[in-house]
């Protein structure tokens, strides 16, 4: 799905990183079409999500009880709730509610259509 590239593995938002949009290849370019060995990478939910062909860990049928993913978004912290979220969200409605949802953001996270905060 076009786009998708931009949506990190954890749900982070990477359209908006200034370094991604000039020079940072971010979670999956170069990965997909093979330039870069995905073997190298050293995010091992990366890893996972791309050898299994997901775009995100949020399509992952392991989701609920994957270790990777769940000691991820357990760490401590605002943006690991924000990347739950997005991660809950795109299992709910699917990357293109996602990504319109994303279109105005101005962080890795923002808010949704249907959420009132």
């Amino acid at each position: 799905m076009k786009g998708t590239e931009e949506i990190g593995c954890c749900g982070a938002y990477c359209g908006t990183c200034r370094e991604y949009q000039k020079t940072c290849k971010g979670c999956k370019q170069g990965y997909l079409d093979g330039s870069r060995e995905l073997n190298r990478a050293k995010c091992r939910m990366k890893k996972c999500c791309l050898t299994k062909g997901h775009i995100t860990c949020a399509d992952c049928e392991e989701y609920d009880r994957c270790e990777i993913i769940q000691s991820f978004l357990n760490h401590p912290g605002y943006k690991y709730g924000k990347y739950k979220q997005a991660l809950e969200y795109i299992r709910i409605h699917g990357h293109s509610a996602f990504m319109t949802a994303a279109e105005h953001w101005k962080n890795a996270y923002g808010k949704y259509p249907d959420q009132d905060r």
